[in-house]
């Protein structure tokens, strides 16, 4: 029977030995076993010298095999931290990434400035990390969410009531086939991989839903889509803010000018890189 340090250390060489080797191994194996013995991150670190269960064992190690093969840890785990909030998140959604805080502090910056904005959409939202996130930080505004997926509309309401404790305006919706509002403020983080990298992905066993992923042939199907349809869904000098690659930024920006929008800029993540472009409805 293994102590704690001992078993932290086999994952942890497991993860970053194999052929899919892990960014972030010791971190893995760590928020992997904490999730097992259900105790915290810090309470595990200071337990190093207990031993094992040597049915936690293997249920440690079945784990950190299914993370080799791409499984995300915030699948095995079904939880992700986001904004400082724990959502529920499994292959039926997107894990929300560090890089998607900056649309939401974009989006909360915007309000903050303004006394108008009252209605907010989430449009592609997933597991609701982003709208959920915006309501929990301003009660006061008004948050609707909307998801071609009926899976993700019901993670977003099992996130709305859990984290929230109560139920958001949770729409299952093409894009804006069944949105009947109008907005003050839209953000979205839609599928903008290009068709190819998304194939690349899945090749890879990767275990993301590829239907959150694909953005059609140059990445931009969906961009452009909303884009164009949008306008009809926002108020007067109403805002839409767009995560998508960093390469992908300036065009959506042109895209932007070239419609009926204004004052139209480009935000960065926390590594500086273009993430978010934001553009103001005339």
């Amino acid at each position: 029977m293994n102590n704690i340090r001992e078993v932290l250390a086999e994952g942890t060489s497991l993860l970053k030995e194999s052929k899919n080797a892990s960014e972030t191994p010791f971190l893995d194996a760590l928020l992997l076993l904490s999730f097992i013995l259900k105790i915290p991150k810090e309470k595990l670190l200071a337990s190093y010298p207990d031993l094992l269960d040597a049915s936690d064992y293997t249920t440690f190690i079945d784990m950190v095999k299914k993370r080799i093969n791409n499984t995300p840890v915030s699948y095995l785990i079904n939880q992700k931290e986001f904004f400082g909030l724990n959502f529920y998140v499994d292959e039926n959604v997107l894990v929300p990434r560090p890089d998607s805080e900056t649309l939401v502090e974009k989006a909360l910056d915007i309000i903050e400035k303004s006394d108008r904005i009252k209605n907010v959409l989430d449009l592609c939202s997933g597991s609701g990390a982003l709208g959920i996130a915006l309501k929990y930080t301003n009660p006061n505004i008004n948050v609707s969410c909307s998801d071609i997926s009926e899976e993700a509309v019901t993670i977003c309401r099992k996130n709305s009531n859990k984290i929230l404790g109560k139920e958001l305006n949770i729409i299952q919706s093409n894009l804006f086939d069944k949105i009947k509002e109008k907005f003050d403020l839209i953000i979205t983080n839609p599928p903008y991989l290009t068709t190819h990298e998304t194939s690349d992905m899945m090749g890879t066993g990767w275990k993301e839903p590829g239907i959150a992923l694909d953005g059609g042939v140059d990445g931009l199907e969906f961009i452009k889509k909303i884009i164009d349809i949008s306008p009809d869904y926002m108020n007067k000098n109403a805002y839409l803010l767009i995560e998508s690659s960093i390469d992908q930024t300036n065009t959506i920006k042109n895209l932007l000018d070239s419609g009926v929008f204004y004052n139209t800029s480009i935000s960065k993540d926390l590594s500086g890189r273009n993430r978010v472009t934001i553009g103001q409805r005339i």
